[in-house]
């Protein structure tokens, strides 16, 4: 038996969902999701019990940070801290508020409330746009990374994807960074953006979206290297694209349940690209690894004939 799409039918931008150990839920017995600002949250929330029903949960972030203010407040990523609480990467207001940048928060529960603490952000590239779309990855030898887009597009200057390593626990960037890639397929328009990095089989897969989110075109692609640091070679052609349910689908964030791979992304109505109602909704996709090394996306399909 199936599901229907989208699994979360009005705005929720940007959405990354995580479980527990092996696909279960996590210690609580739920299943969560976060988002963007939107419906009078900092980050939204949903809460399910089988990954395609879900309820509206608490604001992860009630409180932002004294060098932050609210309303642009984008793209949190959750992920479990080594002594079991959550560490939360998010994009704010940076104390310059026309630019935005990534500040960490922490909760003891995967709803928070996050709290964050710092005196500034994280990581804020004043000079080229501003620094969004913080992605952290923990690799199997326990290193940890984050990866993130410098939001050059907002300025007039090219966005690259880049990436640093961070602490043991994942609180401290060290060392330098290190820029990935930039725009430079036909397909990916002005910019480059949310990456979201998968290993297989000794392949490190960094799932990005490109064209601009407020765009139909917008879509998804990858690119693969055999370490964390790259360097990454682009598969040229993106993998998800808009059809006739979903139109812009993208910023994708995956996880994995009895052996199969999801991906989580955002896409329009076709007839409502750029309004707030419905706004970008919550999609769900299976991810397939070819033998070949070969990476795909099932499209945007409104009955889907499986379940996680």
């Amino acid at each position: 038996m199936g599901f229907t799409n989208p699994v979360y039918a009005s705005n929720f931008p940007d959405p990354l969902i995580i479980t527990g150990p092996d696909g279960a839920p996590t210690e609580d017995g739920r299943y969560w999701a976060y988002a963007t600002n939107g419906n009078g949250a900092n980050v939204q929330t949903l809460t399910s019990t089988d990954l395609v029903s879900w309820e509206q949960g608490p604001d992860a972030l009630p409180q932002l940070p004294d060098w932050s203010s609210s309303g642009k407040v984008w793209a949190p990523e959750v992920i479990r801290h080594p002594d079991g609480r959550y560490l939360m990467y998010y994009t704010t207001r940076a104390p310059d508020p026309s630019i935005q940048c990534v500040g960490l928060a922490i909760g003891d529960a995967p709803g928070g409330p996050f709290v964050d603490d710092h005196d500034g952000p994280l990581i804020c590239e004043t000079d080229q746009g501003g620094s969004i779309d913080a992605h952290p990855y923990v690799d199997s030898d326990g290193n940890r990374y984050l990866y993130w887009k410098n939001d050059g597009n907002h300025v007039g200057v090219d966005s690259y994807i880049s990436v640093q390593r961070l602490s043991a626990d994942g609180t401290e960037l060290v060392g330098e960074p290190k820029q990935l890639f930039k725009q430079d397929q036909p397909w990916e328009g002005p910019l480059v953006e949310g990456p979201f990095l998968w290993e297989r089989d000794g392949t490190y897969y960094l799932f990005y979206s490109g064209n601009g989110f407020t765009s139909p075109d917008y879509a998804v692609g990858y690119a693969t290297a055999d370490n964390p640091l790259g360097p990454f070679t682009k598969h040229p052609d993106p993998i998800l694209t808009a059809n006739d349910v979903a139109a812009g689908p993208g910023h994708n964030a995956l996880f994995e349940k009895d052996g199969r791979v999801w991906t989580v992304y955002h896409g329009w109505a076709p007839d409502a690209v750029g309004e707030s109602i419905p706004g970008r909704m919550m999609w769900l996709s299976e991810v397939i690894f070819g033998a070949d090394g070969s990476v795909s996306i099932e499209p945007p399909q409104l009955d889907y004939p499986t379940k996680p």
